[in-house]
């Protein structure tokens, strides 16, 4: 009686170790899923990155793609300008056209809505014998064309300059000083531009 229960004791310890060693198996597994489920997690918030940084990445290029329409155009109200004593800001208030309202016929300043290229273009007209003519475009603070002539009567100027221009730069053309224009319903002074393309 007393060896059958040695022996039934030999055989629970023997199970109880067995079933130890699947336990510290099970342990293992268990820890090992648990690594497996957080690398998987840290793969998973980085294709959630990804994903999103091509989704932006698309929704960019679609905007590219479908295009902004931005155009300009518009002429000084009649009447003489000038001379002034110090250089003065042209608005032009006769809006021609003006695709996307990026021009302000308030201020005389083209805003650009997106960062791209874009070209600009002015003609300028003065007809008093004598007096000189002069106009300066520019980008922000900064003067990028100046083209002047003295009047002979019915006198114009005009050029053309193609700018890279980042989103909220600013481009407005101002009179010389001691410069005059004259413009009647005829549209001689014009400012124009429109974007090439964005960036």
């Amino acid at each position: 009686m007393v060896g059958e229960q040695e022996l039934e004791l030999q055989t629970h310890r023997d199970n109880v170790a067995s079933l130890e060693k699947e336990n510290h198996a099970l342990v293992s597994r268990v820890s090992a899923s648990e690594e497996q489920l957080t690398a998987l997690r840290a793969e998973l918030e980085v294709s959630k990155n990804e994903l999103q940084l091509t989704r932006n990445t698309m929704d960019e290029t679609g905007m590219r793609l479908s295009g902004t329409k931005v155009a300009f155009s518009a002429a000084l109200s009649s009447g003489k300008f000038g001379p002034y004593n110090t250089e003065t800001t042209l608005v032009y208030r006769r809006s021609i056209t003006d695709l996307g309202g990026d021009y302000s016929s308030n201020t005389g300043v083209f805003t650009a809505p997106v960062r791209g290229a874009y070209y600009f273009r002015f003609t300028a007209m003065n007809n008093k014998q004598g007096e000189n003519m002069a106009v300066n475009l520019y980008h922000d603070n900064q003067r990028i064309i100046h083209n002047s002539k003295q009047t002979d009567g019915n006198t114009f100027i005009s050029n053309a300059a193609v700018l890279h221009l980042n989103q909220g730069d600013e481009v407005y053309m101002r009179l010389h000083e001691n410069c005059g224009l004259f413009e009647n319903n005829d549209t001689y002074n014009t400012f124009s531009g429109f974007l090439l393309y964005s960036m």
